[in-house]
């Protein structure tokens, strides 16, 4: 069994949401570039509040490294997703048999991509599966590419 930590029991992967796979990138280079123009040293006096920007930048700067994925508990904290199937003893709701139920419905209206996962699970198996959704981080692939939220 392929480690799990960026499995999210949705159907979605961590990796290739923008939190892992574009603001870290993102943040880093635009805090090397301010590093570079000195405003480590200046930023405050010139914007109030850059010291608490700063720190933020820095804490997006390591998400990819930080965020703990969906099963070490990130986003919403009362996510009933992820409470149900924790409860339930699935590894994802793609092998529960109530899937797709209310609550999966709702997401999937916001996250399409998630129907497509689920029935990949299933197909596939979980490792093959993490292994596709690997290839597509190492290409550089991340949910906001397909136009929607992520």
């Amino acid at each position: 069994m392929e480690d799990l930590k960026y499995v999210t029991y949705c159907g979605l992967y961590c990796r290739l949401c923008s939190n892992m796979a574009r603001i870290p990138k993102h943040a880093s280079a635009l805090r090397d570039t301010m590093r570079k123009g000195g405003w480590e040293y200046f930023g405050e006096s010139e914007i109030e509040g850059f010291r608490q920007f700063w720190k933020v930048l820095k804490v997006l700067s390591d998400f990819d490294r930080t965020i703990p994925g969906c099963r070490g508990g990130c986003g919403p904290s009362d996510c009933e997703i992820r409470k149900c199937a924790a409860e339930k003893g699935v590894l994802t709701c793609a092998f529960c048999p109530e899937s797709p139920c209310e609550l999966l419905r709702k997401l999937i209206e916001k996250y399409p991509v998630i129907e497509e996962n689920l029935a990949r699970q299933r197909e596939l198996g979980v490792d093959l599966w993490i292994e596709e959704q690997e290839k597509l981080a190492e290409g550089g692939f991340c949910y906001d590419d397909m136009g929607g939220e992520g």
